[in-house]
């Protein structure tokens, strides 16, 4: 397998791991040429190991997958993009520290690592025209959001009784979520085919930027009126890279909340959280 090759291989095994089925779903749902900044022949050719992507293409791929820059799937597609440059990767072995005699996981990182594969099993992904679909209106994202986190059948009532919307503003977006299939409708009741899912986020692309910017809006207006259960908050001075270590273990105990979760839950005794975690630059002030 020639070095590019190699490259187009790691690329598409994780474009899969990520929950994108086809390189062609991904280009989509990427934003297309606007996103990734090339044709989907030339994307092909480079999963195909014909030809490979500029360095800030290859940031808008990992970017568009969602990979986090400092995360292990990143760290080799890095490395098969540096070899397939170099042609060895005798280079990259001079820059690599040896590995530390490692033993046994803890029962904690094993946990985790259970927990994570479980968690990566579970993903999905929208595509773009679903994504703007949901963020249209607040009713739309909110009643969607709902019923992504309760199984089974929901009436049009049980909605609106849930979330204060009035019953046809309810309807009117439950026609809306069913046109872009991300419900079923049944007369006046719905269910998510998302139950049980984790919906991964939007790539932070060029093309997704107005609908990110959508979204937060709707859900900074939805939680100013949420009520507050658990807060916590800390302030220290840090390193970039100190901060960047310590981002990783913010958004792992985020995604883990999943593993915490149950759409099943008796509706009448249990109730839909929100977990949100932010990071502040608050000194010097810009």
């Amino acid at each position: 397998m020639t070095n590019n090759k190699a490259f187009g291989s790691a690329l598409s095994r994780i474009r899969k791991e990520r929950g994108f089925s086809s390189a062609h779903q991904f280009f989509k749902g990427a934003g297309g040429s606007k996103g990734l900044g090339l044709a989907f022949s030339s994307y092909w050719d480079i999963e195909r190991g014909k030809k490979l992507p500029r360095s800030w293409r290859l940031k808008a791929i990992m970017a568009a997958l969602g990979l986090d820059p400092h995360s292990p799937l990143a760290r080799e597609l890095v490395t098969e993009y540096f070899k397939a440059l170099s042609g060895s990767d005798e280079l990259l072995q001079l820059l690599s520290a040896p590995a530390p005699a490692g033993g046994d996981l803890t029962s904690r990182e094993l946990a985790e690592a259970v927990a994570n594969q479980a968690l990566a099993q579970r993903s999905v992904n929208l595509t773009i025209e679903q994504w703007k679909l949901r963020t249209r209106d607040m009713v739309t994202s909110i009643c969607h959001s709902f019923l992504s986190n309760t199984s089974g059948w929901v009436t049009a009532r049980e909605l609106s009784e849930a979330t204060r919307f009035k019953p046809e503003e309810v309807r009117k977006a439950l026609k809306t979520l069913a046109s872009g299939g991300l419900i079923e409708l049944s007369g006046n009741k719905a269910r998510s085919p998302f139950v049980e899912k984790v919906v991964k986020a939007m790539p932070a692309t060029p093309a997704t930027a107005a609908i990110k910017a959508a979204q937060r809006k709707i859900w900074n207006k939805w939680l100013a009126d949420s009520r507050l259960v658990h807060a916590r908050r800390m302030t220290l001075r840090m390193s970039k890279s100190g901060l960047a270590a310590y981002y990783q273990h913010l958004e792992k105990a985020v995604g883990l909340s999943c593993i915490y979760g149950n759409s099943d839950e008796n509706r009448q005794n249990s109730a839909i959280y929100t977990i949100e975690a932010n990071i502040y630059r608050t000194f010097p002030r810009d």
